[in-house]
């Protein structure tokens, strides 16, 4: 087995110092250098929505109050974090402070950051930061608002499917690429006819467009531009979703905004759970990017999708199901809006990473709204395996004794809905290689937003060779499509016959407090 994993049956002897073979010893001494490299702290930045760098942009929305848009900043570091962002439209350049527990808002102009109509432009913003830090996109405007988690650029990919929504002939379905290298060829296959800098492309009419670092571009068109595929030469960052769409039924309408993962970080297995305070249900598309994708949904029928096709279904409101996909596929979760169950909701889209894209924890802040901020309310939606729920910690406290959590079919998770209140907020589990669901949204009147609270961008979906095991790399080490399953203990602690092949940033009794001690015991221990 090397130093992947050695079989469950085998003898843990990691803790002792004891006489052998050269080729022990020199096993030894490897996996003496690999568990160094944790204690010395000298791991590769994890593949998370966390990050240093952030290279983005804003959709167009509605210009009704000409409200500029906002960037939220949250850090998990005790010391804070140094943050300086630049918007090369303009030039303006602003460095914050963001303060550990707190929510910084950081207003950027409107004309500088926003894409306007299907052409190229220059609307990137640039996030850089001496630590690692969580950005959030808010387009707050009156009665249309949305927004979205940031991704970094070390997680950006070079192949994306975008998910959208559509008025038809109302209002513009829209994506936008922003690029962050120079000299990137993007090549755009269109899933419905567009205009692009004043050219009409035909559906399935592949056209391309070069962008150099923090240039930008947008497609629209009046029909639902889901399942349009993005190549790119280098990695670039996507956005996808609607200028203002009703969601539901003709009423009420809002901005829908994603930043939208790259192929290679999708998954084929999910939980849904439907919002709160909805009545009639939620939207739920799946979007393939491989032909002949078997996609099965609890009390659904199996559906093929080929690449670039998607399936929307309407889940009930009192429905948690199973997605399990022979492929891998991406879902996105629709609010409905006002009109559809009289309720003071409004439309909003949340991507939802798959099982395996799951963190360990969270730090994640609720959105202002502009129409009625002391009527907003806020909630996550959280999902969890049935026998780790009692370890889960919300703001650093057990969750409430009458917490209600509802079995999702066919699966041993469960989800809970919770509200909760504005600002910054943390979750995490006692045992640090149990993984959390967390979904982060909040309602008022014809206002609303959504994003997940966070997720691993580990490329599971990407051909894979098997690695060293480094505590918390975010790799699929044994090419099981999970990530940082194992504790380093000498138990196989995911059951498939392996022993700490796959690492989280845990210790040998899963107290994720103790486990430095650990480490620096298992040093000793290992030198030979």
């Amino acid at each position: 087995m090397g130093l992947l994993g050695r079989p469950a049956n085998s003898t843990n002897s990691r803790c002792r110092s004891v006489p052998g073979t050269d080729e022990t010893i020199m096993a030894r001494m490897l996996l003496f250098l690999v568990v160094l490299s944790t204690c010395i702290c000298c791991l590769p930045a994890a593949r998370d929505n966390k990050g240093t760098e952030f290279i983005l942009t804003f959709l167009e929305n509605q210009q009704r109050d000409q409200h500029n848009p906002k960037l939220f900043i949250a850090c998990s570091h005790q010391s804070g974090a140094t943050v300086t962002i630049t918007t090369p439209y303009n030039g303006v350049s602003t460095t914050v402070q963001v303060t550990h527990g707190q929510v910084k808002q950081v207003e950027v102009n409107r004309t500088a950051v926003e894409l306007r109509g299907s052409v190229k432009s220059d609307k990137a913003v640039h996030i850089t930061s001496d630590v690692e830090i969580v950005v959030y996109g808010v387009f707050a405007e009156r009665r249309s608002t949305d927004a979205f988690l940031a991704l970094p650029t070390d997680v950006l990919g070079t192949e994306y499917f975008t998910p959208c929504t559509s008025i038809k002939g109302v209002h513009p379905a829209e994506f936008g690429v922003v690029g962050v290298h120079d000299g990137t060829t993007v090549t755009i296959i269109p899933s419905q006819a567009v205009t692009f800098d004043g050219q009409n492309y035909a559906a399935g009419q592949t056209f391309f467009v070069g962008l150099n670092r923090f240039q930008t571009l947008q497609v629209q068109a009046t029909e639902d531009l889901t399942g349009s595929k993005i190549t790119a030469t280098r990695p670039v960052a996507v956005l996808s979703g609607n200028l203002l769409t009703a969601c539901g039924m003709l009423g009420s309408a809002d901005h829908v905004v994603e930043m939208i993962p790259p192929v290679d970080t999708w998954g084929k297995e999910f939980v849904t759970v439907p919002l709160t305070r909805h009545t009639i249900g939620d939207f739920f598309r799946v979007v393939a990017a491989r032909d002949n994708t078997q996609v099965d949904v609890t009390n659904e029928n199996t559906k093929t999708l080929n690449a670039g096709e998607f399936w929307e279904i309407d889940v009930p409101s009192d429905e948690y199901r199973h997605v399990t996909s022979s492929e891998p596929v991406l879902l996105v979760q629709y609010s409905k809006n006002g009109q559809a169950d009289n309720t003071e909701t409004d439309p909003f889209m949340m991507v939802i990473p798959p099982v395996a894209q799951f963190e360990a924890e969270y730090t994640f802040a609720t959105v202002d709204l502009i129409y009625d901020q002391a009527d907003t309310t806020h909630y996550v939606n959280l999902i969890i395996r049935s026998s780790n729920k009692a370890g889960l910690l919300l703001d650093g406290q057990r969750l409430p004794s009458d917490t209600v959590w509802h079995d999702v079919p066919g699966t041993d998770y469960v989800a809970a809905q919770l509200d909760i209140s504005a600002g910054t907020h943390t979750a995490r589990h006692l045992s640090p290689n149990v993984n959390i669901g967390l979904f982060s949204y909040g309602f008022t009147y014809l206002e609303s937003y959504g994003y997940p609270g966070g997720l691993r961008l580990s490329r599971i979906a990407a051909s894979c060779s098997t690695t060293t095991p480094v505590p918390a790399d975010r790799v699929d080490n044994d090419c099981d499509g999970r990530v940082d399953e194992e504790l380093l203990n000498g138990i196989d602690d995911d059951g498939d016959g392996l022993i700490d092949e796959d690492l989280a940033i845990g210790n040998c009794a899963g107290n994720r407090d103790q486990y430095r001690t650990c480490l620096q015991n298992r040093c000793r221990n290992l030198v030979p």
